[in-house]
């Protein structure tokens, strides 16, 4: 079955598509700026040109001393606002990851995950810190993980959802269980329930995370490198 390709113009700015659209209801909103509920998820939407009032409306919003992710912001940081850190932010597309062909059952198979699950999950992101991952982060879309012996071994799900789109996030595999395809099953498993959906893959990494070498031989291809400055709200404002 040939699928109706997504616009890609929603991606340049995904953390306001899904705040303005499919996932408004974890946003806080002050003027141009847009954010998720801080129990949900740490990424802020906001104008590539910032004006005096949109640095002004994150302060508010983040709160004093507060730190926030800049994505691709093309304006000059106001001189009390530091600058921690600056990543490369590597966005991949998924058209492609699924095709008609027949797949060998992934074993073990991938189990849904729920709110009584959170506790494990969120250790085995601090263990293999693939991204952040919050205790309502979960209410963000489906989460599978794997189990061996009732011990959680890997885990993938979805994260931000815009139109036409849904993100595969917190892809991560036990040190101990690493080298056995379980983190290729969970991503072929997730972006089959995206596209059972009707919407197409897509997801985010740094740069320099050799996971994309997995990425790339799935069929995900590149679609934007752009800077991620992580900043920290002024404690005056």
């Amino acid at each position: 079955m040939t699928r109706t390709r997504a616009d890609r113009r929603v991606l340049d700015d995904p953390f306001t598509a899904a705040l303005t659209g499919p996932q408004e209801r974890f946003a806080r909103r002050r003027g141009r700026i847009v954010a998720f509920d801080p129990a949900v998820s740490v990424f802020y939407g906001h104008p590539r040109e910032m004006s005096a009032a949109d640095w002004a409306d994150m302060a508010a919003l983040a709160g004093p001393g507060r730190t926030v992710g800049l994505r691709d912001c093309r304006s000059p940081r106001p001189a009390s606002w530091e600058l921690l850190e600056t990543v490369r932010l590597v966005q991949y597309t998924g058209e492609d990851v699924i095709g008609g062909a027949d797949r060998a059952p992934a074993d073990p198979a991938p189990v849904v995950l729920g709110v009584d699950d959170v506790a494990e999950m969120t250790a085995l992101v601090e263990l293999t810190r693939p991204g952040p991952f919050l205790p309502r982060t979960i209410e963000l879309g489906t989460y599978l993980g794997v189990r061996e012996r009732g011990q959680l071994l890997a885990m993938a799900g979805q994260r931000l959802r815009l139109p036409g789109w849904v993100e595969i996030s917190a892809v991560c595999t036990h040190p101990d269980a690493r080298g056995r395809g379980l983190a290729r099953n969970l991503l072929t498993a997730v972006a089959q329930l995206i596209v059972d959906g009707g919407d197409t893959p897509f997801l985010h990494t740094t740069a320099d995370n050799p996971a994309r070498r997995l990425y790339e031989s799935m069929g995900f291809v590149l679609h934007s490198d752009v800077s991620l400055e992580i900043v920290r709200v002024p404690k005056g404002e």
